[in-house]
């Protein structure tokens, strides 16, 4: 189980967590559900490793084994969609990448560069550059932005056969569907609802 404990963080004066605290499965695909800005975001990083709360903690995961799916799907402009899955593989993995690609179905774009793709494309590649970069548990923020329902099913799929925990943030009824667990919010400062 992923446990956060009392999670308080503000931007400024903006308190976005409030001694917040979530039990989260260790297993399956988890969704974070809740209106445009009311906190997942910020949960997301904080559990990262990446917001620094002002107190509380998060137990059951090492944000060192983490991997994290940006809203912004900060590709590398300069590298090939295929590049973009190699930087981030260990030497001994290299002969993974055309899988990754499978993963996201970008087979044939191996050699285009982020600026040709479409924005679903852009995601799904971003997608599976996180993936592809493994560890103990995924932190997705929106991961099916512009991606067809029929696509996003499959994937979602895959995911689930990853056998790591998924945590994602969406708004999308068909992922929510899709997990198996679905935890609802609200906020700032965010809370269950």
């Amino acid at each position: 189980m992923i446990e956060v404990r009392e999670l308080t963080l503000r931007y400024g004066d903006k308190l976005v967590l409030d001694r917040f605290s979530l039990e989260i499965p260790d297993r399956g695909l988890t969704a974070l559900s809740g209106p445009s800005g009311c906190g997942k975001t910020t949960l997301l990083r904080a559990m990262a490793g990446l917001a620094e709360a002002e107190s509380g903690a998060v137990s059951g995961m090492d944000p060192a084994r983490t991997a994290v799916l940006f809203q912004e799907d900060r590709l590398l402009p300069w590298r090939t969609v295929s590049q973009n899955i190699t930087d981030v593989l260990p030497r001994g993995r290299r002969g993974e990448t055309a899988d990754w690609l499978a993963f996201a179905e970008l087979e044939g774009e191996e050699n285009a560069y982020p600026s040709a793709l479409s924005g679903g494309m852009a995601r799904r590649l971003a997608l599976a550059r996180c993936t592809a970069l493994g560890g103990d548990l995924l932190l997705l923020d929106e991961p099916f932005a512009g991606v067809d329902q029929e696509r996003t099913a499959r994937i979602l799929e895959r995911l689930r056969g990853l056998d790591v925990p998924v945590v994602m943030a969406t708004h999308q009824p068909q992922v929510l569907a899709a997990c198996d667990a679905i935890i609802a919010l609200d906020g700032p400062p965010l809370k269950r609802v």
